[in-house]
């Protein structure tokens, strides 16, 4: 049964017990792991495919009317999906992604690019929002974690830290930019200090 549990991995919809007992199963079974991947790539597709509904403009003047303070929110960016639909949609995504770092092209809209140095696939959404899904990356040193960058224009920028097989980048990716990872200290770095693990490329 541990290997049906894969989805809900992927999507954070498991409770803490059985997380922990299917990142111990994780560690020894291939094909759990070549599953997750496949599952992580499409949940991260589905959670940029699908824009939030702009409010209503008489709904901001009943509000104000109130008197009651408006608290401005930004859209959150996480990449896994905890609503059963979103959880039977990836599985049935994840069908149609027979490798995710094999080969380019596009998922939902977003464009996908395949890393060199690593298995990892970049998927680019329509205004630079990025998720970077990675495989086989063993565990960083201890005081150590892996940072994301985005290289535009010979600069190379903080995009956030890669925690797990999957993230999404905290700065836009624009075209004909590059993704990469290295491996640097708990807290970050401005720029990075450790060799590039993985770099993809975009067009």
């Amino acid at each position: 049964m541990v290997h049906e549990q894969a989805a809900g991995f992927a999507l954070d919809a498991l409770d803490a017990e059985d997380t922990a007992e299917f990142e111990r199963h994780l560690a020894i079974c291939p094909d759990c792991e070549e599953e997750l991947a496949r599952l992580q790539v499409a949940a991260a597709a589905l959670a940029f495919a699908i824009d939030l509904p702009v409010p209503r403009a008489e709904l901001r003047l009943r509000v104000l009317e109130t008197g009651a303070p408006v608290i401005p929110l930004r859209r959150r960016r996480r990449p896994q999906l905890v609503a059963a639909t979103a959880l039977a949609a990836a599985c049935i995504a994840a069908v149609v992604l027979a490798r995710p770092w094999d080969g380019g092209g596009s998922i939902g809209g977003l464009q996908r690019y395949t890393a060199q140095g690593a298995k990892a696939t970049l998927l680019v959404g329509p205004s630079g929002e990025a998720v970077l899904s990675v495989g086989h990356l063993p565990p960083p040193p201890a005081g150590k974690t892996y940072e994301m960058w985005v290289i535009v224009g010979g600069k190379t920028l903080p995009a956030g830290l890669l925690r797990g097989s999957l993230a999404a980048l905290t700065r836009p990716v624009p075209p004909g930019a590059s993704v990469a990872v290295s491996v640097e200290p708990a807290a970050g770095s401005p720029q990075p200090t450790g060799p590039l693990l993985l770099r993809a490329e975009t067009a």
